[in-house]
């Protein structure tokens, strides 16, 4: 390095790739900067806002030589918005992106050699299809804010209309802005720690055309919200409930433990591949469902069954996967450690009047140390992975095929490099785009024993 970076100095940059998080990387004297909005290939200025021993960061200044894959963001407020990292990308390239990213995690992290990794199943949407919009609230000078999270920041943006979330969820949205910002409901202060409202969620069944709205509260008072409910249910007659969640932990952790109807019912029903599925408050769903039967049938294709095998799928959730598995294979188990789940995915077999699942609220670590022998395991874990604890108990349990569903590429690497000691290979890795114009990415991965990959 001939000079020591400094803080507002101006750099001329060769971005060389993206960074986890959608960042463009490139190196100034062997000094790597991050700076969001940059893309591979192209030449840039960038100001330097932060210079740590081993890396800084950057804004974009001005790009000398774009790249031809650079599209223009149909999001006015893409760049501000923290919500999509992609978006000003070309999307066959975002998938590749996306796939290169997988390999680029089993070689470095797993050491796995000459990975074959297929291409990136790309969503049928690129637009329109989240589910869910979770937004913060927050006062201002003129009233209560409502809007999305800056990226890398707590400050709000409000956001007119969001490209990403799907119409149904973003008409209910807006009719719902105008008539919290018309209430006499006050917007959580996070200084004060004083105010009403702190969050508001809105989960769409999209196949269904049925809306569950949640506000999140930091008090018990319910009056004011339930007038909003029936004012909202009265506009907008495809929400069939509106749900209170209180919350007065002065920290960022969106949901609170206790839960009131103010209006309506407390869940709405999705299909999913045929069958039909609760969505509660609490309960997590796949965002993107019209990607998420895509993925399911992958799992199925590769768990191979033929109506004989005894499947257990760790991490279950809702039951979503277990039950159309059901159809496929002789007995299911689903676990899960959340016991909300559990209720809903119970709910879930007898609305789908399924006979041939059982599904255990425990720790997967915990109950798979007494688990007998399976034929198939779905192993579906949250971002941070699995213990090691358990796949060691899925090496004893020597299962024909592990099907590993995950949604980070690194710990899946680590993951797959312990299931390596025990004999399982990779049969198949296929990266899965649920999130559009962002920089996530899933992956279903198929592992045989003696596969010798």
């Amino acid at each position: 390095m001939k000079s020591k970076p400094r803080v507002n100095q101006e750099i001329s940059l060769t971005i060389q790739r993206l960074g986890v998080h959608g960042e463009g990387v490139g190196y100034w004297h062997g000094y790597t900067v991050f700076v969001d909005g940059a893309l591979p290939g192209e030449v840039i200025q960038a100001r330097l806002i932060q210079c740590k021993k081993n890396y800084g960061r950057g804004v974009l200044v001005n790009i000398e030589s774009p790249s031809t894959l650079r599209v223009s963001p149909p999001c006015p407020f893409f760049g501000r918005c923290g919500g999509c990292q992609l978006m000003h990308l070309d999307y066959g390239a975002q998938l590749e992106v996306k796939r290169q990213r997988v390999v680029d995690a089993l070689e470095r992290i797993g050491k796995f050699v000459d990975c074959k990794v297929k291409e990136c199943l790309p969503s049928p949407s690129a637009y329109s299809y989240r589910n869910k919009i979770q937004v913060p609230v927050r006062p201002g000078p003129e009233g209560i804010r409502l809007g999305f999270f800056a990226r890398n920041s707590n400050d709000l943006v409000e956001v007119e209309r969001c490209t990403i979330h799907c119409d149904l969820g973003e008409k209910v949205y807006k009719d719902l802005s105008l008539i919290v910002k018309k209430s006499d409901v006050s917007a959580y202060d996070w200084n004060a720690r004083e105010g009403d409202l702190r969050f508001v969620i809105i989960k769409t069944a999209v196949n269904t055309s049925q809306v569950l709205v949640i506000f999140v509260t930091h008090s018990s008072e319910s009056e004011k919200f339930k007038v909003i409910a029936q004012d909202l249910m009265k506009r907008c007659p495809e929400v069939k409930g509106v749900i209170q969640n209180i919350n007065t932990i002065p920290h960022n952790v969106v949901l609170g433990e206790k839960f009131h109807l103010l209006e309506g019912v407390d869940h709405i029903e999705e299909k999913i591949l045929g069958m039909t599925f609760t969505v509660s408050a609490p309960s997590f769903f796949q965002v993107n469902p019209a990607q998420a039967e895509r993925l399911y049938a992958k799992v199925i294709e590769f768990a191979e069954l033929t109506g004989e095998e005894k499947v257990v799928d760790a991490y279950c959730g809702v039951g979503v996967l277990t039950l159309l598995l059901s159809q496929h294979a002789k007995q299911v188990v689903g676990i899960e450690c959340v016991s909300q789940a559990i209720e809903d995915a119970n709910v879930n077999a007898r609305l789908n009047e399924v006979s041939n699942v059982t599904f255990i609220c425990d720790d997967a670590e915990s109950w798979i140390k007494n688990a007998e022998e399976s034929d198939v395991i779905i192993l579906n874990p949250p971002r941070k992975g699995c213990e090691p604890s358990l796949l060691k108990e899925v090496g004893r349990l020597l299962p024909k095929r592990i099907i590993y569903v995950s949604c980070d590429p690194a710990t899946l690497a680590r993951d797959l490099a312990l299931l390596r000691e025990y004999e399982y290979g990779l049969d198949v890795v296929h990266p899965v785009d649920m999130f559009p114009q962002t920089a996530h990415v899933e992956t279903v991965v198929k592992l045989s024993r003696n596969s010798g990959k």
